[in-house]
């Protein structure tokens, strides 16, 4: 059972949701707010389990929660989304455990309403389409099913700084002196901002992990590039999941494989500049 549940972290704004909760006689939900968040994320990290995946830590926010996947790893688009929709799954039948509770003594009305209006506010609000949450996370896989790697990854986080801007608009509009909106909102905004700058890493992982991986991939993305193309230019045409084929503008007897181009790359057998110096 131990390999099977990864690493519980809080972070710290957290913690001082917790201790604010605590102090202002508002344990009951606060604790309420831990357990639904824990078991949300539990459902994240166990599905990922399930398929085999490294799940190396879950970290609990105030809003929700991130289970960190071993970014080395590539996974196929379906069990991504079925990862990120078992979250919010575990958000449906958390309701059936407050009717159930309510065979106790020390579960009432006011803990089933109160219980009930924080699971479906973190189900809804996780929905939304922003990064770091499910939703974003989501839109994010989808976008690069249709999008290159690196680009996908840069309008999924676009689309979700558009989509907070939004957010906050309407809290401004309904909740204009609620600090937890406030807090949440500015949360969230530099989650998007570290994120972004973080692209380039993110990338170099990518290839890193498809330099290294013996998996070929079903899809197959066929690539026309100009010879002065830069390989960096060339790699950012990359797709995740896919195998590539390279051939260059003008020149029908110069197909590529992508994948052993990435790797000559890393392993310095190819350190030319354009990819037809790659010949």
């Amino acid at each position: 059972m131990t390999k099977l549940l990864p690493k519980i972290k809080i972070h710290p704004v957290f913690w001082l949701v917790i201790a604010a909760g605590t102090l202002t006689g508002h344990l009951w939900g606060t604790v309420m707010a831990f357990v639904i968040v824990l078991i949300h994320e539990l459902g994240h990290a166990l599905t990922a389990r399930l398929f085999g995946w490294n799940v190396l830590e879950i970290e609990l926010l105030p809003f929700g929660g991130v289970a960190k996947i071993d970014e080395r790893e590539t996974h196929p688009f379906y069990q991504e989304c079925l990862v990120l929709i078992a979250g919010p799954l575990q958000n449906v039948w958390l309701p059936l455990l407050s009717y159930a509770l309510l065979n106790f003594p020390f579960w009432g009305m006011n803990e089933h309403n109160l219980f009930l209006m924080q699971n479906n506010a973190l189900l809804l609000f996780n929905l939304l389409p922003i990064w770091p949450l499910d939703g974003g996370r989501l839109t994010h896989v989808l976008m690069e099913m249709v999008y290159p790697y690196k680009l996908a990854y840069r309008r999924a986080l676009c689309f979700s700084a558009i989509a907070l801007g939004l957010f906050g608009v309407i809290s401004l509009l309904l909740y204009p002196f609620s600090i937890n909106s406030w807090i949440i909102f500015l949360f969230i905004l530099v989650a998007i901002y570290k994120e972004w700058r973080v692209i380039p890493l993110r990338f170099i992982r990518f290839l890193l992990a498809l330099s290294s991986g013996k998996q070929r991939f079903v899809r197959l993305k066929k690539l026309s590039v100009p010879g002065e193309m830069l390989l960096t230019e060339v790699f950012a045409m990359y797709y995740k999941n896919a195998d590539h084929r390279l051939r260059i503008i003008g020149e029908p007897k110069s197909e590529l494989d992508g994948i052993g181009l990435v790797r000559d790359y890393f392993k310095g057998d190819c350190e030319a500049a354009t990819i037809r110096e790659c010949l």
